[in-house]
């Protein structure tokens, strides 16, 4: 096996049990330690491959503390602990485990949480190995690309983007022999957009001179070795340094990473990524930068042959296709998502996707398949809570020809439907505890047995699982497994709500109203702004798909003529209108009132036509119908002819 495990723990009886198991499991025990300092002696000589690590240990510093240093040393580990309090626990999770298991255990969840722990471990690695090569592969390629100084810089920044996230990065470049900077730099304001910023630029921004802005950008100081600020440092920062200072002020930054760089010919750069986030940048960043330092500075040095003056940077806006056509806004939030959607897609990890109900989860999951090398393979969606616990094992594993009663014929499963594509297992909070052992073992095996089959059949699926359930609580009230639990959580994406993008609300909201001015041919004239304005005050428990509905409403009500307005006050907004349909209250309201509006529509015109649909003058005509499409609505709706008589 080949793999070497370090256990940290005070207790001795604990440690000797632990040493007994995992030698007859066919892992070597490289050392026992009661303390840290002992520990990271023996880490030092031995390197384990993972530490079993207690969090309350002998001596002044906790298992917390060396957990820290084995996370920058890219050691896997798993805490052991008994009845720690919250706070502990808070600084337990910050820190990153592999798995954390709660004294006293069983010998099989010890060995399942190690195996998760080396195979969530080793993906990781691999998968950042893959990055740096696939990354250095594609910055040499930007260098050859022959493109203008321009474009060429900029397409390293996008392509650093997706591995080290930024809302602005800038370049200070001073000439060898010369004591003069220049600057630009690159404000991300879309997923695949940036606007070029310069010194014009800056000025325009900040209303100072020139002259001014230059002053400041020579006196700035520099930062010869790479280093990051995060949060109190980068605040410390902006009293040292001013072009730093105009910069947050302007653009509302909370972090930075710097990395220089030198040319052969004694020409220095210095890279800032920038972020709005207080913790946004980290030393696996620095760290590739630093194994990407060749292939940048050939960038550099092809790109100050062909363009010597960088002041003289023009201000236009680049825009490429983005790949995510179906996704709505531009918040850093979501854009967030966004970087961590294209970094996962192309390898074969498993994706929990977490956030409120209406966020917009299985379109981030289609995403992920869109952009995997799956793309062409089935993508199978299946709703964990739609279906009852008696038929959800039969949907995804599927049955043989009578394996139950009624079971007539053999069904194939959503996992076999699946297969050398993607399944989106929505919902995955509501899955029985039963039914998650087999899925367990679907993860761990790649195999399926249909219900009443004798024989496993091999499956090749990528899992993508969504949930608006906190599963850390699931977990502790025994109605989530752990071993599930960490490994469909490999790599983790938090949706945010609504209420922390409302940046997105205006593009969402006209997004929305042009689709449903379509769906109902209805001319579309804009939003008024006191609708925007309520919209906008609004903290929507339901996100989008609530923002959604009440579009489709306004869209209904609407005549046409006018701009988009609310026809009933919002929830936040403490409107106490005493309109005749104040009893509009839920989003069930919403929607009977929708089916009415959209009934009394269609029986208007029908009326006008004395119950006609088809021909000249027809309502399906006036409508700008199909007739067998308007048809198919007035039997889903239930319009009768009295309706319209």
């Amino acid at each position: 096996m080949n793999k070497t495990i370090l256990i940290v723990e005070d207790e001795f009886i604990v440690a000797d049990d632990l040493q007994l198991t995992l030698q007859q499991a066919g892992y070597t025990v490289c050392g026992i330690a009661d303390n840290v300092v002992e520990a990271k002696e023996i880490i030092e000589t031995k390197k384990p491959s993972l530490v079993l690590l207690d969090i309350h240990l002998k001596g002044k510093l906790n298992g917390i503390e060396l957990a820290k240093e084995l996370k920058e040393q890219n050691i896997a580990f798993i805490y052991l602990s008994a009845n720690s309090n919250q706070k502990i626990l808070e600084e337990a999770k910050a820190t990153e485990p592999y798995g954390f298991l709660v004294k006293p255990f069983r010998e099989k969840d010890l060995l399942v949480m190690i195996d998760i722990a080396f195979y969530r471990h080793e993906n990781s690695m691999e998968a950042r190995w893959r990055t740096g090569l696939s990354l250095q592969k594609k910055l040499y390629d930007i260098q050859k690309s022959g493109q203008a100084f321009q474009q060429k810089l900029l397409e390293t920044a996008k392509a650093l983007q997706h591995h080290i996230p930024f809302d602005f990065v800038a370049i200070k470049f001073k000439h060898a022999g010369s004591n003069n900077y220049n600057a630009f730099g690159f404000s991300r304001i879309g997923f695949d957009e940036y606007q070029n910023i310069g010194v014009d630029e800056l000025s325009i921004i900040s209303g100072l001179e020139k002259d001014v802005i230059k002053t400041k950008l020579d006196n700035s100081p520099v930062d010869y070795a790479p280093v990051l600020y995060n949060g109190d440092d980068f605040k410390k920062l902006l009293s040292q340094n001013p072009i730093q200072a105009l910069l947050s002020k302007q653009f509302g930054f909370s972090s930075r990473l710097s990395f220089p760089l030198s040319t052969s010919d004694g020409s220095n750069f210095f890279v800032c990524f920038y972020r709005r986030l207080n913790d946004g940048f980290n030393a696996d960043q620095l760290n590739l930068l630093s194994r990407m330092q060749m292939p940048l500075i050939s960038i550099l040095e092809s790109s100050l042959q062909e363009h010597q003056d960088i002041s003289t940077l023009s201000s236009e806006k680049n825009k490429t296709h983005s790949k995510f056509a179906n996704i709505i806004g531009n918040s850093s939030s979501l854009l967030n998502v966004l970087d961590l959607v294209e970094q996962v897609a192309t390898v074969n990890t498993s994706v929990l996707i977490l956030g409120e109900s209406g966020t917009g989860k299985e379109k981030i999951a289609s995403c992920i398949h869109e952009l995997s090398p799956r793309k062409n393979k089935p993508f199978i969606k299946i709703n964990c809570s739609a279906l009852p616990p008696t038929l959800i094992e039969s949907e995804l594993f599927g049955h043989e020809k009578g394996a139950f009663t009624n079971a007539l014929e053999k069904h194939i499963g959503k996992f076999e439907m699946a297969d050398t594509g993607t399944i989106f297992l929505d919902e995955i909070g509501d899955m029985p505890v039963e039914l998650q052992v087999k899925l367990l073992r679907v993860l761990q095996e790649k195999e399926i047995e249909r219900i009443g089959g004798k024989q496993s059949i091999k499956v090749d699926v990528r899992v993508i699982a969504a949930t608006n359930r906190d599963l850390q609580n699931e977990m502790a009230n025994g109605k989530f497994r752990l071993d599930l639990y960490y490994r469909l959580n490999v790599f983790p994406i938090t949706l945010p709500p609504l209420r922390e993008r409302k940046e997105d609300i205006k593009d969402l909201s006209e997004f929305f109203a042009k689709e449903f001015a379509k769906k109902f041919n209805k001319p579309y004239t804009g939003i008024s702004y006191q609708m925007l304005q309520h919209l906008n005050s609004y903290n929507f428990p339901g996100n989008i798909r609530e923002l959604e509905n009440i579009i489709e409403q306004s869209v209904i009500l609407n005549d046409g003529k006018s701009e988009l307005a609310l026809r009933q006050p919002l929830a936040s907004n403490n409107n106490n209108s005493s309109s005749e349909n104040t009893a509009i209250k839920t989003l069930d309201d919403v929607k009977r009132l929708q089916r009415k509006t959209e009934i009394d529509h269609i029986s208007s015109i029908l009326s006008k036509t004395h119950g006609r649909i088809r021909g000249k003058d027809g309502a399906a005509e006036l409508l700008n119908e199909k007739p067998t499409t308007l048809e198919s609505r007035i039997l889903k709706l239930g319009i009768k002819k009295e309706d319209f008589q």
